[in-house]
């Protein structure tokens, strides 16, 4: 009897996709409990219509297939399904193929098409075409048990996409999906109250990941490391049903757990990996393989179709064509099931139901309202509801390793080359966390987190062996790149609440809740919460469609055609955290960052999605007054936060130079010629470096979710309201906190000095927009198509002469080199001048130059017609500090410029008895500008530009103090050089040598030049010599000295032309007050009665309190004002853009 009703569902399964099979001699097998079949083809169509995916199946072979079925004991034993040697060959579909090629999208939809299947949720086929009669009672309680506890055995599973020349192959040497227990032990369970749950187990053993390059004829010549070698991982499913007689979970948990996962990409696999994560995001996107922005007029009028959008990414729903703004059916429920271009995306949410093997049903059975206790925050007033969905993917550690090749050949002629690789870099990740969260279409989050990151180098990078074993270096000055703790100190939260938590809900008995509206996700999931959790990078994307009226998350499957649609407020945000960061740019370090940058640009393939010219949408009228106070209420909109906390990067003088063999290749340009070998490399101690420290960076980004639709519904308004304009613009802020930088040193045991600062700590704030689709605004001259407001409260610098030179040492360092890339000489004194060796004695201490600025703001815009900025300066102070010493001697303080300064009649002598406040805090700004220039193509009457400047005094002391400090000079001393032997190195016949070069552009090199270097060492010796040490080979070549002389001189006079016409266009409005020098012939320090920087109170009081004043000459500057003829004054700080008054000759003219 069992066998009635068991066999037909088997043979169901088994003779949809397999080829070729007798019915008859299948049942007979299954009969006898065993059935064995070999070389079985695939129904490739099939396939591709059951599984919707953006791929074609060029072929599919299963070697064996096993079922055996317990019949004595089936309701104790398993039935086992076993899958020996499965291969696949995939290849993306001609029709996305042609997509990325055109990026055109497909056909639209119309309302009919959509509105196909509006009364029933949209959901994949299910393999069983229809289902027996089942008897009600202990058989079909036996057949659910009997599914429940399938075991599926896949060994050796190849699966392999082909696409231009890349081969991606993965291979699974086992995989076994299994029914466990409440401790996940291998059972035979089934669902039974009070808990109604199922757990299975899927253990994948030696997952192989292979990324090769093939030639014209499909044949790989060069063998490639793998990119993943024999990893194991486990996946836990956990279904919670509302009731026995459910059809499908109402959650579902799939968490899959990796141990250890380590990666390893060749110069060669970097380019093809590049491209695969393309297409995965093209893929996403939709702008391949599904839906996408219709063009034309069709762009704008058509239905969004469930069946088209995709969960929770607003990127999908914005590319459909649908227009929020034009059509109140936008959220109408459709979409076919049977619809072929249902996205990709949308294929991965219908086939949630298909995992836990659930049959669709067209009478409504397929979802049951049940029991929603345990699930917070979810309105329960409708009977239809998609299952609660969340997908977690943990890894205790995994590594990045990236490899340089050298090709090596064999011996016998038909087998392939092989490549021999060298480790130069690798990425270490501890505590990896991404988990997804959806409900339908109106919930759908992401987050994914990091405990600890790092990033270390490894062995040489273009012959220089800076990092081999036998020069014990330690592991700490390897490592560049460190965020986050580790995992020890951390322990194990990146787990929290996931199936492998044994603290977790699910592990415990209880009901899990989850948290399914924008406003509790916000408090709950913050940016200190994921800090804590994870303490390295937490991310947090979270998108919402709920309804204006009750703000809830909402199921639209269950509405009809002709109901009015409710408004719905849909919600996109990103949020990324970096918590501490420390980044150190020494030259192993960014060599090997360039030199991946430089692997990964060698590549010929075309974008999935080329850039199209922006197309001006035609406008189908004016909206009317209901749809502009809809938007006014709520415009979907998409926001991007990004926080830095605690960023140092530390940039260390080169110890080696060799960036101007990849430089140019960055920039396009062509390579120079490399030498055969580096330098010897010899790690420098003690290292000096810049330091840059930052306490906190934000960065907010905001754009309308449905940029076309917007502009074209605003911009067909007269006068658009202040708000919906507003949301035409794309948006960003940044904001930077205790921003400061220094000079420090590293010793010989790896650890730092403390910072000498160089900008004291300060902050500063930048806000810009840009018009959405400027095209649909070229008529409109008044609507500004950018602006950018900058400002800076307060911007220090002070230094040293010494501090300076060792600055510009650390530049020249990585901006010029030698030929064969040694470094330039440094002075030891000056480093123990900067860092204060102990036991040394130095003459006398440097005077320290200070410069302040004071409220800096400027503001740019941009319209139609002209482009304008504007901005004022508050103060600006310059200053010199002599520090005290031990003897006695105070610190003396020299004002060395000072503005705004009072400096009226200053060149008279009766100012010395007069008794002047310095400038207050409410004295007008030192700088007050705008300037406005027309665009090209402007004819309006008064074309030409407008510069508007207003400077107030400003005093100036030339103190001899300043000679000083200018003319410091190193102690004579021993001149160290960062390397011991800067002289090439004699070529060695290992190929390892030359792995430094890595892929093509470097390699295809003259190798008579080679030779140059190599073999003669007296021309090696000319060549550096012949260069001075001070002006070393520039990395970036220079492109203009290769122009003839004639070609810059038609250069000049074309920009002396524009310059002569732009000058007498101009309308100019120049107010420069008086500018007063003092030449004392001694020092002149300010007194401490008087405010720091005031000059002419510290000339007065050296003139009254002091026994002997040095001799001063005073140089007052006249005061300047200039007019252009027939302008009215304005104010010199106006609102952009700004209108110039017409010139009084052409008002009388018009009179």
């Amino acid at each position: 009897m069992l066998e009635s009703y068991v066999t037909p569902l088997l043979m169901s399964y088994v003779n949809k996709y397999i080829k070729n099979l007798k019915p008859s001699d299948l049942q007979l097998s299954l009969w006898g409990g065993d059935v064995v079949l070999s070389k079985l083809d695939l129904k490739l169509d099939v396939l591709e219509q059951e599984l919707k995916l953006p791929f074609t199946f060029m072929s599919g072979h299963i070697h064996e297939l096993r079922i055996h079925v317990p019949w004595t004991k089936l309701g104790s034993e398993p039935v086992v399904i076993t899958i020996n040697t499965m291969e696949c060959i995939l290849k993306l579909k001609d029709g996305a193929q042609d997509d990325h090629d055109s990026c055109s999208s497909s056909t639209s939809r119309s309302v009919s098409d959509g509105s196909k299947s509006t009364t029933k949720p949209r959901r994949l086929q299910q393999a069983a075409p229809s289902d027996p009669d089942l008897p009600p009672g202990y058989v079909q309680s036996l057949i659910r048990r009997v599914v429940n506890n399938v075991n599926i055995v896949v060994n050796n599973l190849i699966l392999k996409y082909v696409e231009d020349d890349i081969v991606l192959s993965v291979n699974i040497t086992a995989a076994e999906c299994y029914t466990v227990d409440d401790i996940w032990e291998r059972a035979f369970m089934d669902i039974t109250a009070p808990e109604l749950v199922l757990r299975k187990v899927i253990n994948f053993a030696d997952c192989t990941v292979c990324l090769d390059k093939r030639n014209a004829s499909g044949k790989i010549e060069f063998y490639q490391d793998p990119l993943l070698y024999k990893c194991s991982f486990r996946t836990r499913l956990h279904f919670t049903y509302d009731n026995i007689s459910s059809k499908i979970p109402s959650v579902i948990k799939i968490h899959t757990m990796v141990e250890s996962l380590k990666l390893s990409i060749t110069d060669q696999q970097l380019p093809m990996f590049i491209r695969i994560l393309e297409l995965i995001i093209a893929l996403y996107y939709g702008e391949i393989g599904g839906h996408k922005e219709s063009e034309g007029e069709e762009g704008t009028g058509h239905v969004r179709e469930g069946g088209a959008s995709s969960p929770g990414t607003d990127v999908e729903m914005e590319s459909l064509g649908s227009s929020p703004y034009s059509s109140q059916d936008l959220y109408m429920e459709g979409g076919s099931p049977e619809d072929p271009d249902q996205g990709w995306m949308s294929w991965a949410w219908s086939f949630v139901p298909a995992i836990v093997g659930t049959e669709e049903e067209g009478e409504g059975g397929l979802y049951m309202q049940g029991d929603t206790e345990g699930i917070s925050n979810y309105p329960q007033q409708h009977t239809l509801k998609d299952p609660i969905v969340s997908i977690g993917f943990y890894c205790t550690k995994a590594s990045i390793t990236f490899k340089l090749t050298d090709t090596q050949l064999e011996s016998s002629y038909y087998s392939p080359q092989k490549v021999k690789s060298r480790e130069v870099l690798c990425m270490e990740h501890e505590g990896i966390t991404i988990e997804v969260l959806m409900m339908g279409e109106p919930f759908f989050n992401c987050q994914i987190g990091f405990v600890g990151c790092r990033a270390l180098c490894l062995k040489g990078i273009m012959g220089v062996r800076d990092f081999e074993e036998n020069l014990n270096r330690r592991e700490e000055d390897a490592v560049f790149f460190s965020c986050g703790e580790n995992l020890k100190s951390k322990g194990m939260t990146y787990l929290t609440n996931s199936l492998f938590d044994y603290r977790s809900p699910e592990n415990n008995g209880v009901k899990a809740e989850f948290i399914l509206d924008s406003a509790n996700h916000k408090e709950s999931y913050t940016e200190i919460a994921g800090m804590q959790r994870f303490g390295a990078f937490y991310m947090d994307y979270l998108y919402t469609m709920e309804n204006s009226s009750s703000k809830g998350s909402q199921d639209f499957s269950g509405l009809h055609p002709e109901e009015l649609v409710p408004a719905v407020q849909e919600t996109s945000m990103k949020r990324l955290v970096v918590g501490p960061l420390d980044i150190r740019l020494h030259s192993s370090a960014v060599h090997r960052i360039l030199k991946m940058i430089t692997c990964a640009m060698d590549h010929e393939y075309e974008p999935y999605c080329k850039p199209q010219q922006e197309a001006i949408e035609v406008c189908h009228g004016p909206a009317c007054p209901e749809e502009i106070s809809r938007l006014e209420e709520f415009i979907p909109t998409r926001l991007t936060s990004v926080t830095l906390l605690q960023v140092s990067v530390t940039v260390s003088m080169a110890e080696f130079n060799l960036l101007h063999t990849l430089i140019p290749v960055i920039l396009g340009y062509k390579a120079a010629p490399r030498p055969v070998c580096g330098p010897v490399f010899q790690p420098l101690h003690p290292l000096p470096s810049v330091r840059f420290q930052v306490e906190r960076v934000n960065f907010d980004h905001s754009v309308p979710m449905y940029g076309p639709e917007l502009v074209s519904t605003v911009s067909s308004l007269s006068q658009p309201p202040d708000n919906l304009l507003h949301h035409c613009y794309s948006h960003l802020y940044l904001k930077v906190f205790g921003f400061q930088a220094g000079l420090t040193c590293q010793d010989r045991m790896g650890s730092f000095l403390p910072l000498i600062s160089i900008i004291p700590s300060f902050s500063t704030a930048i806000y810009g927009k840009l018009i959405q689709l400027p095209a649909s605004w070229s008529k409109r001259s008044s609507v500004p198509t950018s602006e950018c407001i900058f400002e800076l409260p307060h911007f220090a610098v002070q230094a040293t002469r010494p501090q300076t030179l060792l600055l510009q040492a650390i530049c020249q360092s990585w901006t010029h080199s030698m030929v064969n890339g040694s470094p330039v000489p440094i002075s030891e004194s000056l480093l123990n001048e900067v860092f204060k060796a102990p036991g040394v004695k130095y003459p006398g201490p440097s005077p320290t130059l200070e410069g302040l600025v004071q409220n800096l703001e400027l503001k740019f815009c941009s319209r139609a017609m002209v482009k304008c900025a504007s901005g004022t300066v508050g103060a600006v102070k310059v200053c010199a500090r002599t520090p005290g010493s031990e003897e006695g001697i105070k610190e003396k303080l020299v004002p060395l410029i000072q503005g705004p300064s009072d400096t009226k009649e200053l060149h008279m002598s009766r100012w010395l008895n007069e008794i002047r406040k310095p400038e207050s805090l409410l004295a007008p700004d030192l700088l007050a500008f705008s300037v406005q220039v027309p665009q090209q193509g402007d004819d309006c009457r008064n074309s030409g530009a407008v510069l508007l400047v207003s400077v107030q005094g400003i005093a100036v002391n030339v103190d001899p103090i300043i000679c000083t400090w200018l003319l410091y000079q190193p102690h004579r001393g021993s001149s160290r050089k960062q390397q011991q032997n800067p002289g090439p190195v004699p070529l060695v016949k290992r190929r390892e040598d030359e792995v430094s070069v890595g892929s093509a552009p470097l390699a295809k090199q003259p190798s008579n030049q080679a030779s140059d270097y190599a073999s003669s060492p007296m021309k090696t010796k000319t060549v550096t010599e012949s260069r001075p040490m001070s002006i070393p080979m520039k990395v970036i070549p220079e492109t203009a000295a290769e122009e003839s002389w004639t070609t810059s001189e038609e250069r000049m006079k074309e920009l002396f032309s524009h310059a002569w016409d732009a000058v007498k266009r101009l309308t100019l409005q120049l107010d420069l007050q008086s500018c007063c020098v003092f030449l004392p012939n001694d020092s002149l320090p300010s007194p401490s009665t008087i405010i720091c920087g005031d000059i002419p109170g510290t000339v007065r009081s050296w003139y009254h309190n002091q026994a002997s004043m040095p001799g001063t000459l005073v140089v007052c500057l006249p005061q300047i004002s200039v007019l252009s003829a027939g302008h009215k004054y304005m104010e010199p700080l106006q609102e952009l853009p700004f209108v110039v008054s017409k010139p009084i000759l052409e008002e009388a003219g018009e009179g």
